[in-house]
C-alpha cells in the first residue's frame, strides 16, 4: 500500500508540473531551439544567416553561416516612403546571402534577438513566410557546445524576388491619420527615459501622442543566454498594456531596430494585424508639424 501511495503521490506531482507549462506559441514555428536547428545544418534548404557585426562573425560562427549584418539603414526618404530599405538593394542583398524562393531562412545575433528580429521583420516586408529566429542565439549555441567555425561558406546567389507588403509598415502619415483610432494601439520600444523625454535621441524628446511604452528588453530573459519569455509571460505584458489582438498594433523605437523586437514578439503570440512604424522617432522628432507627448 505504501508504494502505491507513493506511486499516486509522484502521478499528482508529474500532472501538476505539465499543467503549469507554459502553453506553446500560437506561431511557434517562427522560433528555432538549438537542438532543432543543430539537426537540421545538413538541409539544403536552410539557409543560416548570421545578423551580427562582421568582425563579430569572423571571430566564430555557426557552421555554414552567411554574415548579413543587421538591416538598420539612415535611408529615412525611403523610410517614409514605405520601405525599410531599397528594393534593389534588398533584391541583390538577400540574393547574395544564398536565399532562394524554397529557402528556409534562420537568423540569428548574439543581442536578445533584436538584429535577428530585424532581418525577419525585412523579410516578411518583402514576403518572405519561411523565416525563424534562433531562441538565444550564437551565445546559446555556443555555450552548449555546438560546432563553430572561421570559415566562410561559398554560397551560390539565390532567386530571392522581393514582393512588399504594405500591411506590415506604417509611415508618419499613416501614424498621424489614426492617432485618436481607438481600433490602433502604438507601442513605444525604447526605454522609459527616451519615452518620457528625459533621454534624448533626436531633435526633440518624448513620444507619439497616445503611446504605451514596452521597452524590448521586457520581452526576453535578463541572463546570460537572452531567451524569450514563454507564451504566458508574453502574454501578461502585452495583455496589461491594453495591446490586444482585434487592434492594430503599431511599434516603432529609435530607428526601427528595436521595434522589430515588440514585432517578432507580437507574431510569435500569433496577433495577425502588426505593422512597424520604420521611420520611427529619427523620423517622427524631426518633423516639426508632427505632435509630441511627454
Amino acid at each position: 500500500m505504501k508504494g502505491i501511495g507513493w506511486l499516486w503521490i509522484f502521478i499528482v506531482l508529474v500532472s501538476a508540473a505539465a499543467c503549469a507549462q507554459s502553453p506553446p506559441y500560437p506561431n511557434a514555428q517562427l522560433l528555432i531551439e538549438t537542438q532543432e536547428l543543430a539537426r537540421s545544418l545538413s538541409n539544403s534548404e536552410v539557409r543560416l544567416i548570421d545578423t551580427r557585426p562582421p568582425e563579430e562573425y569572423r571571430q566564430g560562427h555557426i557552421v555554414g553561416a552567411v554574415n548579413l549584418p543587421a538591416l538598420a539603414t539612415d535611408d529615412l526618404e525611403a523610410n517614409r516612403q514605405g520601405f525599410p530599405l531599397p528594393l534593389s538593394w534588398a533584391q541583390r542583398l538577400f540574393r547574395l546571402a544564398g536565399i532562394n524562393t524554397s529557402s528556409r531562412v534562420v537568423l540569428y545575433d548574439d543581442q536578445g534577438s533584436r538584429f535577428a528580429a530585424r532581418v525577419f521583420y525585412v523579410l516578411e516586408f518583402f514576403g518572405r513566410t519561411r523565416v525563424q529566429v534562433l531562441n538565444g542565439g550564437f551565445k546559446k549555441w555556443h555555450s552548449e557546445g555546438r560546432p563553430t567555425t572561421t570559415d566562410s561558406p561559398s554560397v551560390a546567389p539565390g532567386d530571392f524576388t522581393p514582393a512588399p507588403s504594405a500591411a506590415v509598415i506604417a509611415t508618419s502619415q499613416w501614424v498621424n491619420t489614426h492617432l485618436t483610432d481607438p481600433a490602433v494601439r502604438i507601442v513605444d520600444a525604447r526605454s522609459p527615459a527616451e519615452f518620457t523625454g528625459e533621454k534624448l535621441l533626436g531633435p526633440r524628446g518624448g513620444h507619439i501622442p497616445g503611446a504605451v511604452n514596452i521597452e524590448w528588453t521586457r520581452v526576453i530573459e535578463q541572463g546570460e543566454i537572452k531567451t524569450f519569455l514563454d507564451a504566458t509571460q508574453l502574454e501578461r505584458i502585452f495583455a496589461e498594456a491594453q495591446v490586444n489582438r482585434d487592434r492594430q498594433v503599431v511599434t516603432y523605437c529609435q530607428m526601427g531596430m528595436r521595434a522589430a523586437e515588440i514585432y517578432f514578439a507580437l507574431r510569435l503570440l500569433g496577433y495577425g494585424k502588426v505593422r512597424v512604424y520604420d521611420g520611427s522617432w529619427e523620423d517622427w522628432s524631426a518633423n516639426a508639424d508632427l505632435p509630441v507627448e511627454k
